[in-house]
């Protein structure tokens, strides 16, 4: 899509009645409409570090059917750090186009798109996205239910499976394979996030990691290769409570957000993302390997030759070891800014690093 009348918002408070009534009616959402009146309310504090996120209250001048009363608005962070993680890895480019090209196609809720626009060049890019409220919201620092857990794991092997060795991922050169140099740019990222992560948080890692994850500076794309191997399907690769809801009204037992990071490759890292970013040590422990068949099952139809459960088993293991890169860039590099985004740092730093010493990642570092 093309721009709107008038300049594109770099903040929700720069979002006017007119600029709307544009973008609406050029996504096809309004007819008739014209929007009168604007209200936002910010989101995602402390959850949504690489865009600016507020939710939309719309009131119109007359009737339209299908016209939301509420929507997201989503722009590019402020925050410089997150900029430029942002742009180096294209997430804003990337979560615009699979909302264009494969959103409809997903066997998981995903948010309807109302508006779209992206200008490369000149660094500008905005998402308005269907309001998902009233369905409940995952909330990462509390964790969840095993019920959730089971209901987030069994939804994410419904939607890889349909895309199991498809023939389309090939054509998708808009989202990248999960070793492609823009990802292998990541070990320079943790390379330079090393030092600082360890002065400022290493007494809160458990000693037998430290060796382990300062090993893998030398080691994170040799375990991106790994994931990169067939059989591909679509990754979500932010798989995680923040970007989750709940038995939403119209049936949907999961709805997923956030899709600036997907790739294509191996399903079972978001698998491993999920369990050892989202739930508490011990929960993780008691239903890690029933959690891990329900995925396998499901992805799989009951099995596969073509990919054992024990290489299901030592991928997980080595999606939970990769997950320390998330930890040690992110933290490394964002900004908490605020309560709830430093208690999630922690939850982070010490759900990821114990679930990498409870399965002894380092066991399974390539070589």
């Amino acid at each position: 899509m093309g721009g709107t009348n008038g300049s594109i918002p770099r903040s929700p408070e720069e979002i006017t009645p007119e600029w709307l009534t544009s973008a609406l009616r050029e996504g096809g959402v309004l007819r008739d409409a014209g929007v009168t009146s604007v209200r936002t309310q910010g989101i995602g504090a402390g959850a949504g570090f690489l865009g600016q996120l507020a939710k939309v209250f719309v009131e119109y001048d007359r009737a339209d059917e299908g016209a939301p009363p509420s929507m997201i608005f989503k722009i590019p962070t402020l925050d410089p750090g997150g900029r430029e993680v942002s742009n180096l890895f294209r997430f804003y480019e990337r979560e615009i186009n699979f909302y264009r090209d494969v959103a409809a196609d997903m066997r998981i809720r995903t948010p309807k798109c109302y508006y779209s626009y992206m200008d490369i060049p000149g660094d500008d890019y905005v998402l308005i996205l269907e309001d998902l409220n009233p369905a409940r919201f995952g909330d990462e620092v509390r964790s969840c239910s095993v019920a959730d857990a089971e209901r987030a794991i069994a939804a994410l092997g419904a939607c890889q499976r349909p895309w199991w060795q498809h023939q389309r991922l090939q054509s998708m050169e808009w989202m990248p394979l999960v070793n492609a140099p823009v990802h292998q740019s990541a070990e320079q990222s943790y390379n330079e996030a090393w030092e600082p992560f360890v002065e400022a948080f290493g007494e809160l890692v458990p000693p037998k990691v430290i060796p382990v994850a300062e090993r893998m500076k030398t080691h994170v794309i040799d375990l991106l290769n790994i994931f990169e191997r067939p059989p591909r399907t679509i990754i979500h690769g932010d798989y995680r409570l923040d970007n989750l809801f709940f038995d939403h009204p119209d049936g949907s037992p999961v709805a997923a957000i956030d899709w600036q990071i997907s790739s294509r490759g191996r399903g079972v890292f978001d698998v491993a993302y999920f369990m050892s970013t989202c739930l508490e040590p011990d929960v993780r422990r008691s239903h890690e390997q029933r959690l891990l068949r329900l995925w396998y099952d499901t992805v799989t139809d009951g099995g596969s030759k073509e990919y054992t459960w024990d290489e299901a088993l030592l991928n997980y293991r080595q999606g939970v070891l990769y997950t320390n890169i998330y930890t040690v860039i992110g933290i490394g590099t964002l900004d908490a800014a605020n309560e709830r985004g430093t208690a999630l740092f922690h939850k982070w730093l010490t759900r990821r690093t114990t679930a990498m010493e409870d399965l002894d990642c380092a066991e399974v570092m390539p070589a």
